[in-house]
């Protein structure tokens, strides 16, 4: 079309020159040459017009939609859009805790109560419904909006605007985001190998705040650095937001022969709102398809925390390892502490120190089918299916384990016989040790099927003794084990 269009619009143009010249008498050869020169000067604007609408239409023929998991349109001006969204439906059985003393109630509504019985059995949940888009801008900027629609209410996922220029290795990330933590949190929900994350990111409050992340990925992608700040989740409705965070994480991941490594760790700096100077540790039993939490802290008079964690895992082949580990330094609040003016604990629970808590699993994963787990850039990626369903093939099969540890019990104020006030000396928040197993299906790259089984050992925690200060020696049953088993089913699609 756009070699047609030209000669026309050059034959339409000369035309009137050439209706002009055979309407008048012979010209002298200077006239002549004026002509030839005006219609040389007409002839060069035009080509410089087909020459802009041919890129016009270039751009145009470049924006037809592609195709990956989900339409999506990119233009040559660096714009582009893609829909996208994530459904996963979880259903589940939740056993009721084996081996509790006759004395440890197995009843009740509230953390120190006992166990909430109308929590647990056989269950159903949208763990997520989530839909959104993202894309590209010119000059590097990018974006990506995400709305979490599950439980009939309106959540707020990744809400957030990038930056890198082209070429450079910096990039500048804002909006509503994950601060930065563990490898678990860090990768998203999508292509985790347990239906979730590591007891740390329950029991210590991960959450997506608002704010702003830095970082650096050497161009050869072997190592990278960020750090950020962060307020509060968007979803805070309370006009106070003034609790805040920093975080810096690192990581190195070099290749050994066929071996992907991943080297990492991470800081995270904490801080209450002034209003409510608490913080509360809890983790249900490995699944969302019951809100119990067995272990659970109470809420803590705190200013805040410090998290420091560590990271490793390998790739080898259709084999992976992983293991983290994070640990907690609270910065307790005594009962003799001064508020400001409309600030305030928000707990009647004040320490006589400051206690530390710890998190940390174990992961061994296998591909039945040949495939090889996805990592890119310090978390772990989609894993491409070699032979999908669609092809005649079974899909991808991967099996996993895990030992996952999670410790919220902690003596602090030194010897358990001295008490100040008020002050509490022993947190008994529980512990628990999870023994997970889980069975993958990727019939194609964009559906997954998962079952999992989790068996729960805990020890002390709200539904052995409430959360309560002691003098010596601990009360009978204080730290009375029990058993919890769970099995569930996860059905997932993403776009």
């Amino acid at each position: 079309m756009k070699h047609r269009l030209a000669p026309a619009l050059l034959l339409a143009s000369a035309l009137p020159l050439a209706t002009a010249a055979h309407g008048e008498e012979t010209s002298p050869a200077s006239d002549t040459s004026a002509q030839i020169e005006a219609l040389k000067a007409q002839v060069e604007a035009l080509q410089t017009q087909v020459k802009a609408l041919s890129a016009k239409v270039g751009k145009v023929e470049k924006a037809e939609p592609g195709w990956k998991g989900a339409p999506s349109w990119a233009g040559t001006d660096g714009w582009s859009f893609k829909p996208k969204g994530v459904l996963q439906f979880d259903a589940g059985y939740v056993s009721l805790p084996r081996k509790i003393a006759g004395l440890v109630p197995v009843s009740g509504t509230s953390p120190g109560n006992g166990v909430n019985t109308n929590n647990l059995g056989w269950n159903t949940r949208a763990r997520r419904l989530i839909v959104g888009v993202e894309g590209t801008m010119p000059a590097g900027f990018g974006y990506k909006f995400e709305l979490e629609m599950s439980q009939g209410s309106v959540g707020y996922e990744d809400l957030i605007i990038t930056w890198q220029k082209p070429g450079s290795p910096w990039s500048v990330t804002l909006g509503h985001q994950y601060p930065l933590s563990s490898l678990e949190l860090m990768t998203s929900n999508r292509f985790t190998s347990f239906m979730e994350r590591g007891g740390a990111v329950d029991a210590f409050n991960y959450g997506r705040r608002v704010g702003g992340t830095l970082a650096y990925v050497d161009p050869k992608a072997i190592w990278g650095i960020a750090a950020g700040v962060y307020s509060e989740d968007i979803g805070n409705t309370n006009v106070a937001r003034t609790g805040w965070q920093a975080s810096i994480r690192g990581y190195a991941s070099p290749k050994l022969g066929n071996v992907q490594t991943h080297f990492g760790f991470n800081y995270q700096h904490r801080v209450s709102p002034t209003d409510a100077q608490n913080v509360r540790y809890r983790q249900r039993p490995y699944t969302q398809v019951s809100n119990e939490r067995f272990i659970d802290t109470g809420a803590i008079a705190a200013k805040g925390d410090d998290i420091l964690g560590g990271e490793m895992a390998l790739v080898y082949r259709s084999l992976h390892f992983a293991s983290e580990y994070q640990h907690v330094w609270v910065h307790g609040l005594g009962s003799g502490h001064v508020f400001g003016i409309n600030n305030g604990a928000g707990t009647t629970n004040f320490l006589a120190g400051d206690p530390q808590f710890r998190s940390g699993y174990v992961e061994l994963g296998y591909f039945l089918t040949g495939e090889t787990r996805g990592y890119k850039s310090g978390r772990w990626d989609r894993t491409k299916v070699l032979h999908p369903i669609t092809d005649g093939g079974m899909g991808a099969v991967q099996i996993n384990g895990r030992l996952d540890v999670t410790d919220l019990n902690d003596r602090i104020g030194g010897p358990a016989t001295v008490l100040a006030g008020n002050n509490i000396t022993y947190v008994n928040g529980g512990t628990s040790k999870g023994y997970e197993a889980s069975l993958i299906w990727l019939p194609i790259d964009y559906v997954k099927l998962m079952v999992q089984y989790a068996h729960m050992d805990v020890s002390g925690g709200p539904s052995a003794r409430a959360f309560s200060r002691f003098t010596s020696p601990l009360p009978s049953g204080f730290l009375h084990g029990y058993g919890v088993d769970s099995v569930s089913l996860r059905t997932q699609l993403d776009f």
